[in-house]
């Protein structure tokens, strides 16, 4: 939440007292996303230094470091979520919308698959990331709806124009890392953004209760 004044604290705070909204389900489902946030950007991380052609223990080690924080911290809030029961309108929400997830991610690992075997059959190892991007990317918009935040319509976006701007540059080790890092990047800072706010959310809980 960003405070730029005394108008925009105002708006801050009423922003944070709405988060006491957020359900048990949600709480619990979001503290998951943001371990699946934390795991696939610490993947394509990983990837962008391995794409580099000079992986160093440095490197990887500047890596590793964000990636055990922001998956340590999932971890704790998943923890913390665990004895909270899931309400009759979580559920019921869940149920409605489970054979649209599965549906979707399959259709993703679908493209995923047969995309990475055409670029291979071409020779064109190089445009994998923003393949890889570009669905994951489309994959993100209709979630938005689905776990009802709206950021994830800017996720999506992100990263689709991410990997479209990467073509621009020279193919080669800086492409690569770009192209992975637009994926790595987009989930850590969006994975962040979603422990932040079921953290604010459960603290203003805590505190009202």
């Amino acid at each position: 939440t960003r405070v730029v004044s005394s108008g925009g604290a105002h708006a801050a705070a009423s922003t944070i007292s709405g988060f006491q909204d957020i359900s048990a389900g949600q709480l619990k489902a979001r503290a998951r996303g943001g371990l699946i946030c934390a795991l696939f950007g610490s993947a394509w991380m990983y990837w962008a230094v391995v794409f580099s052609g000079h992986p160093t223990p440095t490197w990887f080690s500047t890596v590793t470091l964000p990636a055990i924080a922001l998956t340590a911290w999932a971890i704790l809030r998943i923890r913390a979520f665990r004895h909270l029961v899931s309400s009759a309108a979580d559920l019921k929400h869940w149920k409605a919308f489970r054979r649209f997830l599965w549906i979707d991610s399959a259709i993703e690992w679908g493209l995923a698959g047969v995309g990475t075997f055409l670029l291979s059959r071409f020779g064109r190892f190089d445009l994998i990331p923003q393949l890889f991007g570009v669905i994951i990317g489309l994959h993100f918009l209709p979630f938005a709806r689905l776990f009802r935040l709206s950021h994830y319509y800017w996720v999506g976006g992100i990263m689709i124009v991410g990997e479209a701007g990467s073509l621009l540059i020279p193919r080669g080790g800086v492409r690569n890392i770009v192209g992975c890092a637009a994926i790595g990047f987009t989930l850590w800072v969006t994975g962040g953004i979603i422990l932040r706010r079921i953290s604010l959310a459960s603290g203003s809980q805590t505190a009202s209760a």
